[in-house]
């Protein structure tokens, strides 16, 4: 059987991965183990490895890592804490994969001990751009790193092609998210209430901001503004990742919620089915989360993308980007409500792929084991300065 870890440390990163644990899990050519760390263990932010041992899955190691600080410091210790011990669970249990989705600092730190294991990396979602959060840095790090890539887009597969990677080990599967839209069951208003035991009326926004990791502050006043201007529209908020400055965030949301505690409900985490079907059912999504660019356009959302997070990415027609201005985010709630927005904005197709990419990667994981190779080269293309 060839041996495969999945490394999770955020609810957003494990709902794109449940499918792929799914297909693995029932794949009687691979043996699955998950690597559980980060905020899915801070009760802090929902304490969501719950959520993974209720959809069936049962962590093979769980990393407890994360210092209650947000700082830059702290941020750093908690990551090396996890390299610290993948490297005992390495030593443990071989894997022939690590498979990793994203950009999040804390992949780094994993990353390096499985390259110190000679554990091959499998890297989804490589070869974008998001200017605004160090990510970016991150993301193509882990590119260099890793030994066989998924992209999201074929513009994504050639950058990381571009960047020395042999076009045989860079597949475009589209994005991982789109997946679980199309398998996800859809709840209705009146269940999503019952979860959430809140009263959305049937008539409300998503509101989903994580810090610009590139800045030294970040302020959402003037997003919580523009949102003041519309009283008769309940706003359902999630918590941002656990990054540099995310505090700041979460005291100025709970602030809003206490403030308009009829209008507004502020949730630590939702198992992904939920989170879908909110959005699904909603009027608008705010924030500047990847999802709004990547997943949300597929729910028939219209999505304001506020700042420069993921500055970029290549955005869907339904997808409104504004700085962090009160004028700004107002004037496109506006256009993104109206009527001729919704009609024009999703008739273009959807540029991050349709496919059912669960069933591609293990393919393509099968095929790579065969092979048995732990040989990088680097791929030199011709070009001139």
């Amino acid at each position: 059987m060839i041996k495969v870890s999945v490394f999770t440390a955020t609810r957003a990163e494990y709902g794109l991965l449940y499918w792929l644990l799914k297909e693995l899990d029932q794949d009687s050519r691979f043996d699955m183990q998950l690597v559980v760390t980060g905020t899915h263990l801070s009760h802090e932010h929902g304490y969501t490895v719950d959520h993974i041992v209720a959809d069936g899955f049962v962590p093979t190691e769980q990393i407890s890592c994360l210092i209650s600080s947000d700082t830059a410091q702290a941020i750093t210790k908690s990551n090396s804490l996890i390299s610290l011990q993948l490297a005992d669970y390495f030593a443990r249990e071989k894997p022939e994969y690590f498979i990793v989705l994203g950009d999040r600092s804390e992949l780094l730190s994993a990353c390096m001990a499985a390259v110190i294991a000679k554990v091959k990396i499998v890297h989804l979602h490589g070869g974008e751009i998001t200017e605004g959060a160090i990510d970016e840095y991150i993301r193509h790090a882990i590119t260099k790193l890793a030994d066989l890539h998924f992209t999201s887009t074929d513009e994504h597969r050639k950058r990381v092609v571009q960047m020395g990677e042999l076009g045989s080990s860079v597949i475009n599967i589209g994005a991982l998210g789109i997946e679980s839209i199309f398998r996800h069951k859809k709840l209705s208003i009146s269940e999503l209430e019952k979860e959430l035991s809140f009263n959305l009326d049937g008539n409300y926004f998503v509101v989903a901001y994580h810090p610009e990791t590139q800045k030294n502050g970040d302020n959402i006043q003037e997003l919580l503004s523009a949102l003041e201007r519309y009283p008769d529209t309940k706003k359902v908020f999630i918590y941002p990742n656990a990054d540099a400055m995310s505090r700041n965030i979460i005291d100025a949301i709970t602030e809003f919620s206490v403030k308009f505690p009829q209008q507004v409900l502020l949730v630590k985490s939702l198992k992904h089915s939920i989170y879908l079907s909110l959005v699904e059912n909603s009027n608008l999504f705010v924030g500047n989360s990847s999802s709004g660019v990547i997943e949300v356009p597929y729910l028939k959302t219209p999505t304001i993308n506020v700042g420069d997070r993921q500055l970029g990415r290549p955005m869907p027609s339904s997808v409104i980007n504004v700085d962090m201005d009160v004028k700004k985010i107002s004037e496109g709630i506006g256009v993104a409500l109206s009527r001729e927005f919704k009609q024009e904005a999703f008739k273009a197709s959807n540029i991050y792929g349709e496919k059912m990419a669960s069933k591609v990667i293990a393919k393509a994981l099968a095929e790579s084991s065969e092979k048995n190779s732990l040989i990088k080269r680097f791929n030199d293309l011709e070009f001139s300065l």
